[in-house]
């Protein structure tokens, strides 16, 4: 039997659609929908096609589906893409004279027009093509909170609730399939939130590494148990716990996760890879390669995209040689097969990190020809992974592994008000259903953990600050009936096809 690598990515942006373009808004969206997304879909159906083995999980959150499903993206979108273009030829034409760029900009031209194709060869539906590679068990598509809050800090056991199983509600709706896993929002976890996943037949979710506090010593395989031992701290993630209310927990590895995640000390931050924040005033094109980190923009060199595909393929087979290794050591020491998560931020790949979307293809291609692990889904984890049982401490894969990055000195207002709109809730009798629905959504809007997030990292401060105040004050109004759903439902028109619940 051979070890398993589970690879999971994790997609998710707020409800950004009718809410500002540029520089914040709904051209986040777009620009990962054809930068991450698309790009992704592609490769997966170029595996296909190749017949490579690979699975690969992939964690689309209950809010961006709705979004990706509406009306409006697909139009927007498209309108998107050909402005793109446009843009594009623009900058090809402006620099005749500079072969560089010009032969960069008619790689991206060409690579919109190719994107554009596939958009609309799925028929404008990215979610339905995820989910037709979920039907032949090449991906697994994962749940989240419905509008990603960050769970631990909610005031209520039953706003983790609502979060949770009305994310099952709108996943379901159109995947069509009862999910299996859930992405806890920033990897947030507080004790008990398992009792809900049980609730709901969820049977897997992720914490980060050092969330695990606590491990049993007896090891259990399916259908019998194995002798006890000690193990190395480094070891742990490679088992499969079991919680004691039934659901299982999967451990991000730390070492493949600094490999892919850090622009500093892993792959993205080589200068051969493509210079994010450097682009055309006119189309936004990136011309530019990292070239060293410690550079001022103005020194960059010259993007080279085929050195760069060189590179992602020397990192890829790096990746699956350090896997390989891992996987050999823990095999030799202690006689299991082991799991290794590796769980990423989807934007990472194609979005911030170029080059990252060949890697992907790289190391599945790789990854299907190894003899010492596969690629999986949750399908048959339990009969192949060692399962031991492990307590859990409150955590998230935020600064310091806790609560900061969304609660602190600058957000703390924000969670008054969060547990006020709570409060008010909480203490809702029978009222009209359309009304619930509206209020239900301006409340899940409000809890997006990307408000919090946005005002920590100074990303976009004010923005968040807005949209924050905007669902706070809508919700205040709803209730005390200053505004009509109608209203609601025009201006914050996601989850308005989906029958929201209170359990």
């Amino acid at each position: 039997m051979k070890n398993n690598l589970f690879i999971f990515l994790h997609s998710h942006l707020p409800f950004s659609l009718n809410k500002g373009r540029w520089p914040f808004g709904e051209e986040w969206l777009f620009e990962i929908a054809l930068s991450t997304y698309l790009p992704l879909l592609k490769i997966f159906l170029k595996l296909k096609d190749e017949n490579v083995n690979f699975h690969l999980n992939l964690d689309l959150t209950p809010v961006l589906i709705d979004q990706l499903k509406s009306e409006y993206f697909k139009e927007k979108f498209l309108e998107y893409i050909e402005i793109k273009e446009k843009k594009g030829l623009s900058d090809y034409e402006k620099y005749q004279d500079d072969n560089n760029i010009k032969f960069l900009a008619n790689h991206y031209i060409e690579e919109l027009s190719n994107l554009k194709n596939l958009f609309i060869k799925i028929n404008f539906d990215i979610v339905d093509a995820f989910n037709e590679l979920q039907k032949e068990d090449y991906l697994e598509i994962a749940t989240s909170a419905i509008t990603h809050a960050y769970l631990p800090l909610l005031k209520y056991d039953e706003s983790r609730e609502l979060q949770i199983k009305n994310g099952v509600i709108v996943h379901k709706n159109y995947i069509n399939k009862d999910p299996n896993i859930i992405w806890l929002p920033e990897c947030a976890y507080k004790p008990g939130i398992e009792k809900i996943l049980k609730d709901e037949k969820i049977n897997f979710f992720i914490l980060n590494y050092q969330s695990l506090i606590e491990e049993d010593k007896e090891i259990f395989r399916y259908g019998k148990r194995e002798m006890k031992f000690d193990l190395k701290d480094k070891y742990s993630t490679l088992f499969l716990y079991k919680t004691d209310e039934g659901p299982y927990v999967l451990l991000r590895n730390p070492e493949t996760s600094e490999k892919v995640w850090s622009r500093d000390y892993g792959y993205p931050g080589d200068g051969d890879y493509r210079e994010f924040h450097k682009k055309s005033e006119n189309s936004g094109f990136q011309y530019w390669r990292i070239t060293d980190k410690n550079i001022s923009l103005g020194d960059k060199d010259y993007y080279n995209f085929e050195r760069a595909n060189e590179k992602a393929k020397i990192h890829a087979l790096d990746f699956k040689n350090n896997l390989e290794k891992i996987f050999i050591d823990f095999n030799q020491n202690y006689n299991l097969e082991g799991i290794i998560v590796c769980a990423y931020d989807t934007e990472l790949f194609g979005h911030w990190w170029y080059e990252g979307i060949q890697f992907m293809k790289e190391l599945l291609k790789l990854s299907s020809d190894s003899e010492i692990y596969k690629t999986t889904i949750t399908k048959n984890l339990i009969e192949e992974v060692p399962i031991k049982r492990g307590k859990f401490s409150e955590s998230s894969w935020g600064l310091g592994g806790f609560h900061y990055t969304w609660f602190n000195s600058e957000t703390m207002w924000m969670w008054e008000k969060i547990h006020e709109i709570e409060d008010i809730f909480m203490k809702i009798g029978n009222i009209d259903k359309d009304k619930l629905n509206a209020l239900l959504k301006e409340k899940f809007l409000l809890e997006s953990s990307d408000f919090p997030f946005l005002v920590t990292t100074s990303t976009a401060k004010d923005y968040a600050i807005n949209r924050f105040n905007e669902h706070y004050n809508k919700f205040k109004m709803l209730f005390e009936e200053k505004i009509s759903v109608d209203e609601i439902n025009r201006d914050d028109f996601v989850f308005n096809n989906v029958n929201l619940r209170r359990f």
